[in-house]
């Protein structure tokens, strides 16, 4: 609006521009910009690669069918799948196996290749689905009433009946909070994923994933969001790691 009327002063449209005292100290830039959710109920949170596969993946490795999809869900956050893209993908996105392919943000065609343990999870999932056509949900809603978590009984699955966000979203609370992690959102799966990454280092130091190589697994199209929102966020120390060799 600002830039709008001053346009307008500027072709004589009006005679004043009234945002004018505006243009040197604005309301809003008396607010610092954050980034993340660090002003939410839930802040983000970065599991480490013993609570991501250790604790949540294994809470769900409890023998029932549920437990089978439920793993796979959270296997596709922590290979850097948005919530989105993990209820929207199909069996034919799995025809390549290790290879996914799927489209992503923006309609952009993805592809990422999933890990051993995934591919035989995966495997394992398409063998109970009675005949999948291609274009079948690979995550399958299950029947309300048959399943207790805390239990762990086995539930009846609908079968090509796709699992939805908040479904999806419920069943990663539930799971880290069975695991004993607290409250994990499925956005936390992604970060998790580009925190693990960033603190994989050899024994002197030098990591194994750069910021580019990051990025790339999270399908980012500008390495400054990989940076800003998932990474810098994350190294809230390093202040104080820096103080120790700045001495």
């Amino acid at each position: 609006m600002r830039t709008f009327l001053g346009w307008c002063a500027d072709e004589a449209i009006i005679d004043h521009n009234p945002a004018s005292r505006l243009r040197d100290a604005g309301p809003l830039r008396s607010y610092r910009r954050t980034y993340g959710k660090v002003q939410a109920a839930n802040p983000g949170r970065w599991l480490s690669h013993s609570e991501a596969y250790g604790q949540l993946v294994g809470a769900c490795q409890d023998g029932t069918v549920v437990g089978l999809r439920d793993e796979i869900a959270i296997r596709l956050g922590l290979m850097g799948m948005r919530r989105s893209e993990i209820c929207a993908l199909t069996v034919a996105s799995l025809r390549h196996l290790p290879s996914i392919s799927w489209t992503g943000k923006g309609h952009k065609p993805l592809k990422s290749t999933a890990s051993p343990s995934l591919v035989a999870a995966l495997t394992r999932w398409l063998a109970l689905y009675p005949n999948p056509a291609p274009a079948s949900p690979v995550l399958c809603r299950a029947r309300a009433g048959t399943f207790d978590l805390a239990i762990g009984a086995p539930a009846r699955i609908q079968w090509g009946q796709p699992l939805t966000g908040d479904p999806l979203r419920l069943l990663v609370v539930a799971r880290a909070a069975a695991a004993g992690l607290g409250h994990v959102s499925i956005h936390d799966l992604r970060r998790s994923a580009a925190g693990i990454l960033h603190n994989a280092t050899t024994p002197d130091g030098a990591h194994h994933f750069d910021l580019m190589d990051i990025q790339q697994v999270l399908h980012h199209a500008d390495p400054v969001t990989t940076m800003r929102s998932y990474l810098e966020p994350m190294d809230t120390d390093v202040h104080d790691r820096a103080a120790n060799f700045l001495d």
